[in-house]
């Protein structure tokens, strides 16, 4: 058989999430830039599909928000919690989608 689980395996970030880092701390326009501009980074390197024997499926997140953005030691973002995600296969045009259909955060 085959093995189709992804981990993924971060460093810890001290400065925890986005949400928290940001109702304790005063940011000027520069570093709230370079906060949004990794977030987006982030977000376009999990989107993109790299190819080869080292690359990674196109991935969605479907449950990104400031609790799931952690805030690393240089000021630049870190995207967290994977646990909703899903991967889409470009050999079929499929995302492969769990049987789970609870997607988000639920309030």
């Amino acid at each position: 058989g085959s093995w189709t689980q992804l981990y993924l395996i971060t460093d810890y970030h001290e400065n925890g999430s986005l949400y928290d880092f940001l109702k304790c701390t005063t940011l000027d326009n520069r570093a709230l830039l370079k906060l949004a501009y990794s977030a987006a980074c982030g977000l376009c390197h999990l989107h993109t599909e790299i190819y080869g024997t080292q690359g990674k499926p196109a991935i969605a997140h479907r449950d990104l928000k400031s609790k799931n953005i952690l805030i690393k030691k240089n000021g630049t973002c870190c995207i967290a919690d994977l646990g909703l995600a899903v991967k889409f296969n470009s050999d079929t045009n499929e995302v492969d989608v769990p049987l789970n259909t609870r997607v988000g955060t639920k309030r």
